[in-house]
C-alpha cells in the first residue's frame, strides 16, 4: 500500500507541489507578520504547512473523483486508474488530513477556524461543480476561474489564523489577488496544447480560446500578475534585484510563447508552462526573502 501510495504521489502529487504549498504558507506567514508582530517560526508553523498541504492534496482527490471516468479511458496506465491505489481509500486520507487542519485551526483560535470552513464549504462546491456541471464544462474558462477562487480563501484562512482582525489591510489583497492570478496563468499555461498534440476527450484552452488566444490570456494574466507583485515588493520596500527578476522571467516566457506561436510545438508551450511555475514561486519566495533579510 504505501509503496503504491508514493507512486501515486509522485504522478499526481509530487514533492515540488508539497514544496510549493510550504512556501506559499510561510509567504502569507511572513506577510502577516508585517502588519504586526507574529511569533517566530515553531511547531505551530509546522502544522500549519502540513495544513496547508492537507487541504490542496483534498483538492486533488476531488479532482480525481469528478475525472476519473474519463482518466480510465484517457490515462488508463496511471497508478490510480490501474487500481494499485483506490479512490476510497485516497478519499480516507483526505478526509484524515481534514481532521489535522481543523486541529491546527482550533489551535490558532476561532476566526481561523471560521476561515477553515468557508475555504472548505466552498471546494465542496467545487467537488459538485456548484451543482452546475454540464453548464459549466461547456465553458471552460468559466469552470477554471470558479475554481481558483479557492485560492483567496485559503490564503484569507491562513492570513487570520495569524491577523485575526478587521478590517483586512491592503497587502492581504495584494496576496491573495497574486495568489489567484498566478494560479490561474499555471492553469492555463498546462492545458495549451500544439494542435498536433489535441486529443479528442481531453479539454485545452487552446482548443477553447483559440491556439494565439490562449497564449495572449496566459500574458496577460502573468502582466497582471506582474503588477500586483510590484506593488506589494514596494510596499515592502524591495531591492530592485526583484523588479530585474520577475522582468527577466517575464521576457523569457514571453519569448518562449512568443516562437510557439509562430512555431506551434509541444516541447516549446512545456517549456512556457515551466517558466510560469517559476513565476508563481519566485514570486513567493522573492516576498519571503524581502521580508526576512
Amino acid at each position: 500500500m504505501l509503496r503504491h501510495f508514493a507512486a501515486y504521489l509522485a504522478q499526481r502529487f509530487p514533492p515540488v507541489n508539497m514544496g510549493l504549498f510550504a512556501v506559499l504558507f510561510l509567504t502569507v506567514w511572513s506577510v502577516a507578520g508585517t502588519d504586526g508582530a507574529v511569533s517566530s517560526f515553531g511547531w505551530r508553523e509546522v502544522g500549519g504547512i502540513l495544513a496547508t498541504i492537507s487541504f490542496f492534496f483534498r483538492l486533488r482527490v476531488f479532482d480525481e473523483i469528478k475525472d476519473y471516468a474519463a482518466d480510465a479511458l484517457n490515462h488508463p496506465h496511471r497508478v490510480l486508474q490501474s487500481g494499485r491505489v483506490t479512490l476510497s481509500q485516497l478519499q480516507l486520507l483526505a478526509w484524515l488530513g481534514a481532521l489535522g487542519e481543523l486541529s491546527w485551526s482550533l489551535g490558532m483560535g476561532p476566526v481561523a477556524v471560521g476561515g477553515w470552513l468557508l475555504t472548505l464549504g466552498y471546494s465542496l462546491l467545487m467537488r459538485y461543480e456548484f451543482w452546475v456541471s454540464y453548464y459549466l464544462k461547456k465553458r471552460l474558462v468559466l469552470y477554471a476561474f470558479t475554481h481558483m477562487l479557492v485560492m483567496p480563501l485559503l490564503i484569507g484562512w491562513l492570513w487570520l489564523s495569524y491577523r485575526p482582525s478587521w478590517p483586512l489591510s491592503a497587502r492581504f489583497f495584494m496576496l491573495a489577488a497574486l495568489s489567484l492570478l498566478g494560479g490561474f496563468a499555471f492553469e492555463i499555461a498546462r492545458k495549451i496544447r500544439a494542435p498536433e498534440a489535441e486529443r479528442a476527450g481531453i479539454d485545452s484552452y487552446s482548443r477553447a480560446m483559440g491556439y494565439r488566444g490562449a497564449i495572449l490570456a496566459v500574458l496577460l494574466v502573468l502582466a497582471g500578475g506582474i503588477a500586483v507583485q510590484s506593488a506589494l515588493l514596494l510596499q515592502l520596500q524591495a531591492g530592485a534585484w526583484s523588479f530585474g527578476l520577475l522582468a527577466v522571467l517575464f521576457t523569457l516566457t514571453l519569448l518562449v510563447y512568443g516562437r510557439a506561436t509562430i512555431r506551434p510545438r509541444e516541447k516549446l508551450l512545456r517549456a512556457a508552462e515551466l517558466l510560469v511555475s517559476l513565476f508563481m514561486l519566485t514570486s513567493y519566495l522573492a516576498i519571503l526573502v524581502v521580508i526576512k533579510l
